[in-house]
Formats: structure tokens, sequence, C-alpha cells
């Protein structure tokens, strides 16, 4: 109610009481859908996600799980401006996706992440996210995501896995050891950019600085917190679409003028919460003016005659090796976005773990992928190699020696080259990773296999269990994890129910 009164309060300021209250009935709308109120707690979606799963539940009993009782299901979810499942993604089965519209928590985590998004949505609407203010995002957010995060802390402290050979260890250990780690998380992008930079220089490539924003209908703010007159309403998300698809044009005109580019893309918010793109590029020096031109010429395309279009729409720097490495340059976004680490103040004047707290909540309300690396070879083929190189096998592949012993040194770089350089094609890489992919029926008695299905039906994805390397298998996953409550004995473990669903191995710890 704070929030609400505090942008009621801005509305009055910046235009009339009758805008304000007129603006109150704007949001009453968005929060109402139906029967469903947006604004309401968590007992009251559960209880609204309870009944639209019973309702799918009868309807779906009543048609015999046909595609009728599907498409019935899709309406009712369609009616909430709730994505439902899509049989594509099933291979064309409708089963997994009416047995999901008839589960309480699918309806759940889809009520709840169209709650979070649409109260942001409003707040950054009203004009409480912007440097003035709460810059990134808003004060709401912020504190439901660090519930969130506590929530999550105490789940992975209370909840412990065990192997087959006894170990026991809290998911809170294996947390502090993975990139779910910001430390960790952090280190490995400097490592990786890092080691991009080395390939470059020893290549003859240079860096490139690139910068794509959204055009000014985008963004809700302008930089002194004033309402843009221009702003169309659209959110973090879709902008953040619109860059997405902006730059697979890009993508796919550089790959038919045959010019390569490698490197890293950070997705960071404005002070209003408005994507832009930060690209670290490497390239060809001969390529650089033609890859530049094409940047910018897609970067226009939308609004190209709007003010500022020309200047800030698209902007490049020249990394230059005299006056710092690249790896340097990006360090600062890289910190910022995940936990504010090793450095002071951002341009909003706030402390940088603040930031990285407030661009966490952003990132997370609207499932915006921060970090993306552009060419170079599977990340996962990394850790499993560092993964062998703790382990007591031996190898008989010179290749993947060589590669466990460049993984295992964190030297990227040569990884880089032992796997055919930044720009090759995945699928023609000498290292690839091994799957295994579990029959779902008994060939011989006709039987669905349970474990190879999930809980709604469909079969279980390909499990990472090791890697292939000049036609010969490395197995680096052969342990089976159960996950038990805190305080349970070692040797009970098998008898223990959770009151989970069962979930498959957890590929982490293995």
């Amino acid at each position: 109610m704070d929030t609400l009164a505090g942008g009621y309060l801005l509305s009055v300021r910046e235009n009339s009481y009758l805008e304000a209250n007129r603006n109150l009935l704007r949001i009453d709308q968005r929060l109402s859908i139906h029967d469903l109120n947006l604004s309401a707690d968590t007992d009251a979606i559960k209880a609204f996600s309870r009944k639209q799963a019973k309702a799918c539940q009868t309807v779906a009993e009543s048609n015999h799980y046909s595609s009728e009782a599907y498409d019935w299901g899709r309406d009712l979810a369609l009616r909430y401006n709730l994505t439902p499942p899509s049989p594509k993604d099933y291979q064309g089965d409708t089963y997994p996706c009416i047995k999901r519209l008839c589960n309480d928590r699918w309806w759940r985590r889809k009520v709840i992440r169209l709650q979070r998004r649409t109260i942001e949505s409003i707040a950054r609407d009203l004009g409480l996210v912007c440097a003035q203010r709460s810059a990134y995002s808003s004060a709401v957010t912020r504190e439901t995501r660090r519930r969130q995060k506590a929530s999550s802390a105490e789940y992975l402290a209370s909840t412990m896995l065990e192997n087959d050979d006894g170990d026991r260890f809290s998911l809170q250990e294996l947390h502090d050891r993975s990139v779910s780690n910001p430390a960790v998380r952090r280190a490995e992008l400097m490592t990786r950019i890092k080691g991009f930079e080395m390939v470059a220089q020893h290549l003859g490539h240079c860096g490139e600085f690139y910068t794509l924003t959204a055009p000014s209908r985008m963004h809700a703010r302008l930089k002194r917190g004033g309402k843009n007159p221009r702003y169309d309403g659209t959110t973090p998300d879709q902008a953040h679409q619109y860059l997405t698809a902006l730059f697979r044009c890009i993508r796919s005109k550089l790959h038919r003028e045959g010019l390569p580019a490698y490197g890293l893309r950070v997705v960071e918010p404005n002070h209003d919460g408005t994507p832009h793109w930060h690209l670290l590029l490497f390239m060809d020096p001969a390529h650089c003016e033609a890859v530049r031109r094409i940047f910018s010429s897609y970067a226009l395309r939308s609004d190209p005659d709007e003010k500022g279009a020309r200047k800030h729409r698209f902007t490049a720097k020249a990394i230059d090796p005299k006056r710092g490495s690249a790896a340097g340059y990006v360090a600062k976004y890289i910190a910022k976005n995940i936990d504010g680490e090793y450095d002071g103040t951002d341009i909003t004047g706030q402390d940088t773990k603040s930031t990285a707290r407030a661009i966490d909540a952003w990132a997370s309300t609207f499932n915006i992928r921060q970090f993306q690396f552009i060419g170079g070879p599977s990340v996962t083929i990394w850790r499993e190699l560092r993964r062998l190189a703790n382990s007591e096998s031996e190898s008989a592949s010179p290749l993947l020696q060589k590669a466990i012993e460049a993984a295992d040194a964190a030297e990227w770089a040569a990884f880089v080259m032992v796997m055919g350089g930044p720009i090759m094609r995945r699928v023609l890489r000498p290292i690839q990773s091994l799957y295994d992919a579990k029959e779902v029926v008994d060939l011989d008695t006709g039987e669905i296999l349970h474990e190879a299905v999930t809980g709604y039906g469909d079969p279980k994805p390909p499990r990472l269990i090791g890697l292939v390397a000049e036609a010969s298998r490395v197995i680096t996953r052969t342990k089976t994890w159960t996950l038990i409550p805190r305080g349970t004995p070692p040797q009970s473990c098998g008898q223990v129910d959770t009151g989970a669903r069962r979930r498959p191995a957890l590929d982490l710890c293995q």
C-alpha cells in the first residue's frame, strides 16, 4: 500500500488528481484478471491454483485426457494471461501438457511469476523505479527477492544429499562450491573472458566494446526522473525480447557476410529498469568497420528518426591494449551484475553491493539471462574436464589429456585452442558431451518405465554422464545421489519419504 500511495502522490505532482485517479483505475484493472487478484497473498494464490487445477482435472478425466481436454485447459490458462504448456515442446503429445494443467504447483508458479512481473511493471510505470527513487528495481521487488533467497538458503541448509558410498553433504555446501555461488560464478566468467582475450592476441584479433539500447518509447523515465512522454508501456522483458530479436538478425547477417566474432554479452538495466546490452567482441581487425556498420544499421531500423537515436542507439569503442586489458574493461560490469565485489559506487551513487542486489531482483523478476558467451567451446565440457582432473581415472586419449590439463590449470585460452579455436561449430569440436537417454518403454514387456518419465508423463531429459573424445567414452558421473532431510540416519535414507516429488539424481554433485 505504501508503494501505491507513493505512486499516487507522484502522479498527482506530475499530472493532476483526475489523472492520478484514472491511473488507480487502470492499475486495478491490471491487477484484476476475472476472479484472479494479483495483489492477493500467498494463501489466496494457492487456493486459486488448487481451484483451477481441480477444474482441469475434472475436464481431463471426463474427456479421457483427449485433445479436447487440453484445448479446454489451454483456454483457461490464456483467460488468466498465463502461457499454457505447448505440445510442440513434448514431441506433439498433449498428455504431459494436460498433466501440468491439472497440477496446482504449475498454476501457482505461473501465477506468482505473473504477479511479480505485473507489480514491478506497475511500480515502474508509476515512476517508482528510477535513479531518484529506487534505481533498477522497486523496493517491493527487492524485498520479495530477499525473502525468496532467504527461503532458498534455509532449504539448502536443511536438505542433504547422500551417495552410494554413504557420503553426505548439505545442498548449501554443494551450492557454495558451484557456479551458483556468486564468487565462483564471477571467477569463472573472468577466467573465460581473459582466456578469450589471450586467444585474440594469439590470433591477431582486436577487441571491440559495443552497447545496444532500446528505442526511447521503451523507457519509462527520463534521465532526471521525469515521465517519458514517448513511453508506450513496454515492459523490461518485452524490451529484452526486442534486443534479443535484433541481435539474432545481426548475427545472421554477420554469418552471411563471413564476419565471425566471439566474446561476451552482458545485459543490465538502465536506472528505470529498461535493459540495454554491452558486448565485448573479438574479431579480425579487417572486419571491424563492416561489423560496426551492420550493428548500426540494424539498431536504427526501429524509430530511426527519433532525437538522439544515432548517438545513443548503438555505440562502439575499440579496445586499446595500451590503455588496459579487455577483461579489465568488462570486470566492473560483471561485478556490478553479480555481487558488487571490488567496486565502489555506480553511476547513481549507490554502493555496488546494493546495486547488485537490485539488479539481481530485476533479472529474477523478468527472467533475463544476464551473461552469455558468443562463440567458443561449451563450458559444460570445461567443467566435466575439471571433474576428471580430480578423479583417479586416466585417459588414453592425448587430446583429452591436453584438454584436462588446460581445464585443471584454469587456462581457458589453451582449452579453446585444443577444442578447435573460438569460432568452430559446436558439432565439429573434437570433444563432445555424453548424455544418457533412458528408454521410456520396456521393449520386452511394453511397460512404461516410471524412472524414465517425469511426474507429468513426459520423458526425462537426457542426463549428462561424461564425455566423448576421439570415439572413446569417458564416464565422469558414476554415483547416484539421494535427496534426504537433515537428521536422517545414513542407513535408513532408502526408506525416507521426503514428501516431495521424486527428482532425478542431481548432476551438480556427481
